[in-house]
């Protein structure tokens, strides 16, 4: 009578962790119902044939993912070399750093999310998994206690709690009506085939890499001359070129030796610390104080010279000596210099500190970032998220000769733009690149296919795929308020759009997505949590999540999520 029955709506990582988790559970008894609307579990997007091809590769190696029974090195072992050399993998030189491609680590995946509903029907937790099925609605049940799933299986009933564990989505907004548009390279097949002319790419983060991978694939080759990777068109495709396109001309981090693969949280405020810190200022929580603390402070005992450098600069300070360095150099030489960088660093096994320190102030910002103030959230997106952006994106070496060697070709070309850069459609295969240089003039440059690569983009509430969750409850958007009012009511003057004035007569920024506490759970219009649902979907939580880390992300809300969950059966049972 007491077991609380659990819809996981989505089977890929996020599901993974949270059933990981619930194995883990000293008290409490569940059942759980897992939808996946593909026909295997594990993978989400970026590790099946929605998300890669067989020329992706992973950002992240065996040692920096959270335990499961298994490690990544050890499946690969155990796996026939004939089977691993179809992905070009030699099990002879197998390491716990290698990065290998997308498709085998989504193997790896469904491996593991087999053995945890193994390991789950021997500890007698009910797991009934629903693949290929797609999950069209979640609606409230007649009860108006429990919720029931609407699927193109049919319609399942009586679930007391729902985690949407969806992931990545691409909706699409012109592609399909404009020929030659594609609001996303997912799924990669779509964009493999030969263009013999420029294909434009918006944005140089690792989804623009995909895009190159296989581009340059589908119109050419790669082949070592005196061991250095060189590319090659085909002779048909003379003309094909790759143009990215690049906010202030920045390209991304090269991957680096980690002294903690592992996010740790050793140096870091605690919970307590930041509660405190709260308590004193009206319930925000400051930039500065988190950025002095878990940057700074941590960086003067990791690296203490490079700290002398920043000792005496503000959040503001930092990061625009950060970008103006490296605007100062041309984008592939700085590239190349940080390849080789990266080379030493791995080789040698030595971290770079500051880089490694900024990804996990990226972390640690992530779960508290809804109490900033609406000052400190525009300083968070306008400063500090634009030059991590560019450190955290890990490229792994084999991406980084790739990218070289279709520079060194004049295959690739890197063009720098300004923020109110912009596309114009003017019909199908003719689109015109609107942008500034770096001379302040303005240019515009006509293309025959256009790819944007901007990666995953944070969605509002009102995509939200599953429309009658909340028809019963409404629940409340992402808001941060003005700490300061006048500054509130000047930036209202400059985006009525996004900003505005609640009943209290404070002024409140809009984000994109639910609000939510910190259990994950959506806040209903009277500011109480929904008893009901939680949402780990990225893309429509990034208003109070600016930044989320892949499976670092996935392991710590899973455990916030399933010690609540505990906690609501200790209540009920004792009830």
């Amino acid at each position: 009578m007491n077991k609380i029955r659990i819809a996981l709506i989505g089977g890929g990582p996020s599901a993974l962790s949270i059933i990981k988790k619930l194995l883990c559970c000293e008290f409490g008894y569940f059942s759980v119902d897992v939808f996946e609307r593909n026909a295997s579990l594990g993978k989400g997007m970026p590790y099946s044939h929605e998300g890669a091809t067989a020329e992706h590769i992973t950002n992240i190696s065996s040692d920096e993912l959270a335990p499961f029974d298994e490690s990544l090195t050890q499946w690969l072992q155990k796996q026939s070399q004939t089977y691993l050399a179809e992905y070009g993998v030699d099990k002879a030189s197998l390491h716990a750093k290698q990065v290998i491609p997308r498709l085998l680590f989504g193997d790896y995946l469904n491996a593991q999310f087999k053995a945890l509903l193994q390991q789950a029907k021997n500890q007698k937790l009910p797991i009934n998994v629903h693949t290929s099925c797609e999950v069209l609605d979640v609606k409230p049940s007649s009860d108006e206690k429990t919720s029931d799933v609407y699927s193109t299986s049919g319609c399942s009933t009586g679930f007391d709690k729902v985690i949407i564990c969806t992931g990545h989505s691409w909706p699409r907004e012109n592609e399909g009506k404009v020929a030659g548009y594609f609001d996303s390279p997912y799924p990669p097949k779509k964009l493999q085939r030969e263009y013999n002319h420029p294909v434009a790419l918006k944005g140089c983060s690792l989804t623009a890499i995909d895009a190159i991978r296989t581009l340059s694939k589908a119109n050419g080759r790669f082949y070592y001359d005196q061991e250095k990777l060189k590319y090659k068109r085909n002779e048909q495709n003379a003309k094909f070129k790759i143009v990215m396109h690049s906010l202030e001309g920045l390209l991304p981090n090269i991957r680096f030796h980690l002294d903690e693969p592992l996010v740790s949280d050793e140096d870091m405020l605690t919970e307590q610390e930041l509660a405190k810190h709260r308590a004193e200022n009206n319930g925000y929580l400051s930039l500065d104080f988190i950025f002095e603390h878990n940057f700074k402070k941590r960086l003067k005992k990791r690296d203490a010279h490079f700290y002398q450098k920043i000792a005496d600069k503000n959040l503001e300070q930092f990061t625009e000596w950060m970008l103006e360095s490296r605007k100062a150099f041309d984008p592939f030489t700085l590239f190349k210099i940080e390849y080789i960088q990266a080379e030493q660093s791995i080789k040698l096994e030595q971290t770079l500190h500051w880089k490694e320190t900024l990804a996990l102030l990226s972390f640690t910002i992530n779960h508290p970032a809804k109490y900033f103030s609406a000052e400190d959230t525009l300083r968070l997106h306008r400063k500090l998220l634009p030059l991590i952006g560019v450190i955290i994106a890990n490229v792994p070496q084999p991406s980084a000769e790739q990218l070289l060697a279709l520079y060194e070709s004049e295959v690739l070309e890197l063009v720098c733009v300004d923020a109110n850069s912009s596309v114009q459609i003017e019909g199908d295969h003719r689109f015109i690149y609107h942008y500034e240089d770096s001379a302040k003039r303005s240019l515009a440059v006509a293309y025959q296919t256009f790819v944007d690569c901007t990666g995953q983009k944070h969605l509002p509430m009102e995509e939200f795929p599953f429309k009658s969750m909340f028809e019963q409850e409404a629940v409340l958007p992402a808001y941060v308020c003005f700490k300061d009012k006048t500054h509130g009511e000047k930036q209202r003057s400059l985006d009525s759009k996004n900003v505005t004035m609640g009943a209290d007569g404070e002024y409140y920024l809009r984000l994109k997505g639910f609000a939510i506490n910190d259990e994950y759970q959506p806040l209903l219009a009277n500011g109480k949590p929904s008893d009901r649902y939680f949402i780990m979907a990225v893309p429509f939580i990034s208003g109070f999540n600016p930044d989320y880390s892949g499976f670092d992300f996935c392991d710590q809300v899973s455990t916030i999520i399933v010690d609540k969950l505990t906690e609501q059966h200790a209540m009920r049972y004792a009830s």
